[in-house]
């Protein structure tokens, strides 16, 4: 069992499981208030797992997932699990930029929760949205950190997910999925 320190990770989960809504019942969005105590360390059951390697970062993901693109020429890639309800995404360039859509929201898509904490030189924003037919919601995180003079650096995580119900089938590999990545320098 690999353990995984969820002080780091809780500010992304707490925003990933306020978004989640059942499709039966909707309910208000709890007000998104910062997490002050200390969070316990919590066990991620190991998954067996392959690593996608682009430009500039490897990444591990579940082995049973599927990969796109397969070339590794890329700064983005995108995990589908093996029953199509839950998709995993990274953002990991160089340097800075942006995904090349990941960031909007579309015409059929709708904000549900938003939210962005600055600490020096590191911006983390949280978004949570919904297709508009209700087939699913997405959620993601950018970290933007200025690491120099005029140097960024951009890295972003998503997961999209049918329900609630396939968001917390997956979530312990979405937790280790986000932890596994390793970025390259040139």
């Amino acid at each position: 069992m690999k353990k995984v320190s969820l002080a780091a990770i809780f500010p992304a989960l707490l925003i990933l499981v306020v978004g989640c809504q059942s499709q039966q019942k909707q309910e208000p969005v709890p007000s998104l208030t910062p997490i002050t105590e200390k969070v316990e360390t919590q066990i991620i059951p190991e998954t067996a797992t392959r690593t996608f390697r682009g430009s500039w970062f490897d990444i591990e993901y579940p082995e049973n997932f599927t990969a796109r693109p397969t070339a590794l020429t890329t700064d983005e890639a995108y995990f589908l699990s093996p029953d199509g309800t839950v998709e995993f995404f990274v953002y990991s360039p160089l340097w800075s930029g942006d995904p090349e859509s990941y960031l909007k929201i579309s015409p059929t898509e709708e904000l549900i929760s938003e939210k962005t904490d600055q600490s020096g030189d590191r911006i983390v924003h949280w978004v949570t949205i919904k297709a508009k037919d209700s087939s699913y919601h997405r959620s993601f995180v950018s970290i933007k950190e200025q690491v120099g003079t005029g140097s960024d650096l951009h890295h972003v995580f998503g997961i999209k997910y049918q329900d609630d119900a396939s968001y917390q089938k997956y979530a312990a590999e979405y937790l280790a999925f986000k932890e596994s990545l390793q970025q390259y320098a040139d």
